[in-house]
């Protein structure tokens, strides 16, 4: 009788163990299949992308600028602002086409026109401060830094 009721109890703390080892592989699964979606890499529009571009190259001009040497070149293409696919293709509506052109006619006086080029690049800057702030408002503070005081 001593030896069953060992043999019963044992086999019920082995039952019990392997469910145990069950339930935690069950939970790691989902724990492993969560840190996957979790960690899934943002794909960047076009135009977030030329943005990023853009925003690269204003930096470059600005310290020229303040270097006091001319910005003869944009190193990215202006057609882009226009066609560009954008995170939220609702955006790409007639104000921000308007903004676009205002913004690309400064683009265009930094590089051709030297005497305001700082005033013509701050325009620029605050052309795009200011569609941001009806489209898309993330990136502004770091626009901002843009500006040459």
């Amino acid at each position: 009788m001593k030896k069953s009721l060992v043999t019963f109890i044992l086999l019920s703390l082995l039952a019990c163990n392997q469910s145990e080892k069950k339930e935690e592989k069950v939970e790691n699964s989902n724990v492993e299949e969560t840190q996957k979606e979790a960690f899934q890499m943002y794909q960047m529009s076009e135009m977030a992308a030329f943005m990023e571009k853009m925003y690269a190259d204003h930096k470059r001009m600005k310290a020229e600028i303040m270097a006091g040497q001319k910005v003869d070149s944009l190193n990215f293409d202006l057609a882009l602002l226009y066609h560009a696919n954008m995170t939220d293709s609702s955006d790409n509506d007639e104000a921000y086409q308007q903004m676009a052109q205002a913004f690309a006619k400064y683009e265009e006086l930094i590089t051709q026109d030297t005497t305001p080029q700082k005033e013509n690049f701050n325009q620029a800057v605050n052309l795009c401060i200011a569609c941001h702030q009806q489209k898309c408002t993330g990136p502004i503070p770091r626009i901002k830094k843009l500006l040459i005081p």
